[in-house]
């Protein structure tokens, strides 16, 4: 899916998993509903988690003695776009424009305020394809982007800005910050399937999609 939009950077998919599940091609994938209702599944699990997720890193930060902090507010969505980023890229990499739109906004519509998601998409590929130094597998930059994306400052922005440069070098190299972050965007190993069998149990007909609130369907 990201193919075209990365040729001109150099970023690469090696990722051999296409668009399929059980032998069928996933022709929801096109469906705004489906990233929407994707988007929704994964905030829910992320808020569930999130207070364990970064707890060690807000220890290293004051073992490090860093004036940040990572706040479940700020925290929340970047995971949610972070993970979707990671599955979009392993299961939907070599699908259409259709699909990104679909993508694009079924996300942007489930991630509050509005506008985030795009904001978020483009700063994720943006790191993928020029990570924080050479060697930066693409899953090791999207870390970085949460980590990074969702701190918080603890002084005044003159201060921040003063000392951002090398605060930010200190969380891409710190391993105890990296290996927390990457837990934090990594998406549950059944979720994706689990999703899938769900959204297509409460998926109406072609007519009903088109002409009704999705949520009226998606969440009942």
């Amino acid at each position: 899916m990201y193919k075209n939009r990365l040729k001109a950077t150099g970023a690469k998919y090696s990722d051999s998993t296409s668009a399929y599940t059980f032998g069928v091609k996933m022709k929801f994938l096109s469906e705004s509903t489906f990233w929407y209702y994707l988007g929704h599944y994964l905030w829910s699990e992320v808020n569930n988690d999130i207070e364990k997720l970064i707890s060690p890193m807000n220890m290293r930060a004051r073992e490090l003695d860093l004036p940040i902090e990572w706040k479940n507010a700020s925290s929340i969505p970047w995971a949610v776009s972070c993970k979707v980023y990671i599955l979009s890229k392993k299961y939907a990499h070599d699908e259409d424009q259709k699909v990104f739109n679909a993508f694009r906004s079924g996300m942007s519509a489930s991630i509050a305020p509005r506008g985030f998601f795009d904001h978020a998409l483009e700063r994720i590929i943006g790191n993928v394809s020029q990570p924080a130094f050479p060697g930066r597998s693409a899953y090791d930059s999207v870390a970085d982007t949460f980590a990074v994306a969702s701190i918080n400052y603890s002084i005044s922005d003159t201060q921040a800005e003063y000392i951002h440069t090398q605060v930010l070098e200190l969380i891409v190299t710190d391993d105890i910050i990296h290996k927390a972050a990457l837990l934090a965007v990594t998406p549950n190993k059944e979720l994706w399937s689990r999703c899938i069998s769900e959204y297509l149990n409460r998926r109406p007909n072609l007519l009903k999609r088109l002409f009704s609130n999705a949520d009226s369907w998606l969440f009942k």
